[in-house]
């Protein structure tokens, strides 16, 4: 068991240092082609930190542990909202992009919809999946025409790239890929290793999915929302976030759904689900009507968060 332990804590260091280094590079790679703050977050930053989950979940499907596959997912969205953005929100304030978030508000509420909608009849299964996967190409058509209206806009151009050495292209491709593989292998000694400690201690799969390893694969948001608002980078870290949490829902979900069946639990329809829903109200509705992003909802989502911890904490302790 100690083992286990190691390479659980091993499978941590690796994702979150592995996204540390991709992350770093991806936003060097998003400034050459001059893509705005809110549409870097949404698209390269969000799909760099999502990467953990996308593992982990694939990986517990295809090993048969399905309901760690959505409970990641949904654990995750309710990690990112309420922990992560909950505190940049309560530590700096900030204006947003009303246009930006706006879309990107109502296609993370239309994807929740149609996530939810697909599961009333008790699972997501590979027809479901697909259906998912297509909101997936719609978003990322969405993100397209976000980067290629912003240069419009500003009138920027792709010759920075130009200007980039060979040398220096090898070496943003070389530690791009060296942070990919340690976010996935250290994705895949977390599944395997939580659901060996999980059996040992007799917890539910689902409810150290929805909490541990949840947390676990959101460090990459966590880090890199941090990092941005303490360098002044508000936009990345809201657009990180949505960005994150869309693809929580239409590529997570939607990927691991093709190995096999994800079934929905009476406890996700009952708790998990209305928890994620009140995080992302509270978080878009005031945002939309103010263009701002205040304190009292960055506390106001952290104790929805830590209320969400405490009763799958006490649900557990009633087992």
């Amino acid at each position: 068991m100690f083992i286990i332990v190691l390479l659980f804590l091993l499978g941590f260091i690796l994702i979150s240092k592995g996204a540390d280094v991709f992350i770093n590079y991806t936003v060097i790679i998003g400034k050459k082609t001059n893509i705005s703050e809110l549409i870097l977050g949404a698209t390269i930053v969000s799909f760099a930190t999502t990467l953990p989950e996308l593992t982990v979940s694939l990986f517990a499907s295809f090993d048969g542990h399905t309901t760690m596959s959505l409970g990641n997912a949904i654990g995750s969205i309710i990690c990112n909202t309420g922990l992560v953005l909950g505190l940049v929100a309560f530590i700096s304030p900030f204006k947003v992009d009303k246009n930006m978030f706006f879309s990107k508000s109502i296609l993370l509420l239309i994807s929740v919809v149609i996530m939810i909608l697909l599961g009333l009849d008790g699972n997501i299964n590979q027809k479901d999946g697909i259906i998912l996967l297509a909101m997936l190409g719609v978003y990322m058509y969405s993100n397209y025409k976000s980067v290629a209206d912003d240069n419009k806009k500003n009138n920027k151009s792709m010759r920075n790239t130009k200007n980039t050495t060979l040398t220096e292209g090898l070496k943003i491709g070389i530690f791009f890929v060296i942070g990919l593989v340690m976010m996935v292998f250290g994705s895949k000694l977390l599944v395997d290793n939580g659901v060996k400690i999980a059996q040992f201690c007799k917890i539910p799969q689902g409810v150290i999915s929805l909490t541990v390893i949840a947390l676990g694969t959101s460090l990459p948001e966590l880090v890199s929302s941090i990092t941005a608002i303490k360098k002044k980078h508000h936009a990345i870290s809201v657009g990180n976030i949505l960005g994150a949490n869309i693809l929580n829902i239409v590529s997570v979900i939607g990927i691991s759904a093709i190995p096999n069946n994800i079934p929905i639990l009476s406890q996700t329809m009952k708790i998990d689900f209305p928890f994620m829903i009140l995080l992302l109200l509270i978080l878009i509705l005031p945002t939309i009507k103010k263009d701002k992003l205040y304190r009292w909802q960055g506390l106001l989502m952290l104790m929805i968060y830590f209320t969400y911890m405490t009763t799958l904490y006490f649900m557990y302790i009633a087992l």
